[in-house]
């Protein structure tokens, strides 16, 4: 599985089509070019973009938007910022 495969199934583009895989290639150009761009910080950025699409009408029949699911995706891409502190003193 390339990277393009794996980020594709990271923010659902199977259920959920919404960019074009030279879009996607583009964002993914981008890893490495600066400091904490990984696959996963665009995986999380596009599943927020998704998180935006709206509800759809079609005649009688209502599409629900995708939000919460997109959201939940988006969340874990989280990182974790646990740790220890130390505290000033050094005690």
């Amino acid at each position: 599985m390339n990277n393009l495969e794996k980020l594709r199934g990271l923010i659902d583009e199977e259920n959920y089509p919404y960019f074009t895989d030279a879009y996607l290639q583009s964002r993914m150009d981008e890893i490495g070019t600066r400091k904490g761009i990984t696959l996963e910080s665009i995986a999380k950025e596009l599943c927020l973009i998704k998180a935006g699409i709206e509800e759809m009408k079609l005649g009688d029949i209502t599409i629900p938007s995708p939000r919460n699911h997109f959201l939940r995706l988006a969340s874990s891409f989280r990182k974790s910022y646990t740790g220890t502190v130390v505290r000033a003193d050094g005690k």
